[in-house]
């Protein structure tokens, strides 16, 4: 039986495809670019409410938030809390060793100031979904979430989705699937003989 570089790259695709979809969690991340000073601004994930909005006071904190049907917001002391956004202590990764809180009112989070990370998560019936709000003063730049419970998110400043390392080496382990079987196809060459 002789195999062919077309059953080699149809054997190769079929396995990346099987393996991208057992692939972990995909965050998906919308660029929002809500002015807060203009008005609040509102938004349900898995049924949980989150409205952000702004109270003028720069240096306390301009941005204010409150939180429903199992919305919550990352706490320090029982208060709404940011991370940098510039990169201070490396990534800004939001899971289960947090802290979190319900605020009914809208509550300031302090130190809003500035390029902030927000975290957020949304208790459901089908789990816990983590995610987090990216936010500049006054403006509400994008929000990111899990698609999968109980499974933790790195937050970034690019709206889009965002692939994790598994996805990238799904990606190159292709790469190298195809060239592999483009050199083969290479390699084998028809011979002529001469009686």
């Amino acid at each position: 039986m002789r195999i062919t570089s077309h059953a080699i790259l149809l054997a190769a695709a079929t396995s990346i495809l099987a393996l991208a979809s057992s692939a972990s969690a995909t965050p998906v991340i919308t660029s929002i670019g809500a002015d807060l000073a203009a008005s609040p601004y509102t938004f349900t994930y898995q049924g949980s409410s989150f409205t952000f909005g702004y109270n003028g006071q720069l240096f306390s904190g301009p941005v204010t938030i409150s939180t429903a049907n199992g919305g919550e917001v990352n706490t320090i002391f029982g208060q709404p809390t940011t991370n940098f956004a510039d990169g201070r202590g490396g990534p800004v990764t939001f899971g289960p060793t947090q802290n979190y809180g319900a605020f009914a009112d809208q509550t300031v989070i302090r130190f809003s100031n500035g390029g902030n990370f927000i975290g957020l998560r949304a208790v459901t019936g089908a789990g816990t979904f983590y995610g987090f709000a990216y936010s500049t003063d006054n403006i509400l730049n994008s929000i990111g979430f899990e698609n999968v419970a109980d499974t933790a998110i790195t937050a970034t400043t690019a709206a889009g989705a965002v692939p994790e390392p598994a996805s990238w080496a799904l990606m190159i382990a292709g790469f190298g699937l195809v060239g592999g079987a483009m050199r083969r196809r290479a390699a084998v060459r028809t011979t002529v003989r001469y009686a």
